[in-house]
């Protein structure tokens, strides 16, 4: 058996790259442990509160993120019921941020459980309520649902009773998989799909398992757009039990 020796100096660059490849190694570590320090918070800004140096509010929405993260990126940005963004933060990071003037509040993101509902009976809400005409007048009225997408092949969503898309309508019907134009109707008017809060907090979606847009791969968000506003199924059962008609509680929105 023959043994080898290496020289001080032989041994220089190969403790060089050991040390290199330790203090790679050690930042990546950091990098991880802060990112993983971070959550999502939802930023609500004051918008007629605008500073005048700024031209406009977008601006001032990415300088009041920059003065407290410099590697933070917006998700998204707010612009029609509330004003503001989101953005991946630390809790000290928000918390400066909201003691920033103009700033309402910094809320963090909340994962919520599925639940159901009940019928309109259970709220007394039956075919003679006042509080849900049945003339194509409703048709003017536009419910949002925020969930987990939709089925539209649904007999819930039939247009055939329904008159032309309210004229108010300023959305789009967003396509991907599984998702075309033609999925949308005079009673599905939009649909739209948003992940990179999702993707941010939890990766990326198993394409293998859910659609990459707004078809309803779980079933919750089709079943309560239908409760909330589903054209009426006569002769609607499950397995053949339970006959009777199903209906939104404003089925001609």
């Amino acid at each position: 058996m023959h043994s080898v020796n290496y020289s001080t100096e032989e041994m220089k660059p190969l403790k060089i790259k050991v040390a290199a490849i330790v203090v790679v190694l050690s930042l990546c570590y950091a990098c991880v442990i802060a990112e993983q320090a971070k959550r999502t918070y939802i930023v609500h800004m004051d918008k007629s509160n605008m500073p005048e140096r700024f031209t406009h509010h977008s601006l001032w929405y990415d300088s009041s993120l920059k003065s407290v993260s410099k590697s933070a990126s917006m998700l998204y940005r707010y612009e029609n019921v509330i004003h503001g963004y989101s953005a991946r933060l630390t809790t000290e990071e928000a918390e400066s941020l909201g003691k920033q003037s103009g700033v309402l509040s910094v809320l963090p993101d909340v994962r919520y459980e599925l639940h159901t509902t009940r019928t309109p009976e259970f709220l007394g809400l039956g075919n003679n309520s006042t509080l849900i005409p049945t003339t194509a007048s409703t048709s003017e009225v536009i419910v949002g649902i925020l969930d987990t997408g939709v089925w539209p092949e649904l007999k819930s969503f039939d247009d055939s009773e329904l008159g032309p898309v309210p004229s108010g309508w300023k959305g789009k019907c967003e396509v991907g998989k599984n998702f075309s134009s033609s999925s949308c109707n005079k009673k599905l008017i939009g649909a739209r799909y948003y992940l990179q809060g999702y993707g941010a907090a939890l990766g990326p979606i198993d394409e293998t398992m859910e659609s990459k847009s707004p078809r309803d791969d779980d079933g919750h968000g089709t079943h309560t757009a239908a409760t909330a506003a589903g054209s009426v199924v006569p002769n609607a059962n499950l397995l053949g039990y339970a006959s009777g008609t199903a209906r939104g509680m404003a089925s001609h929105a």
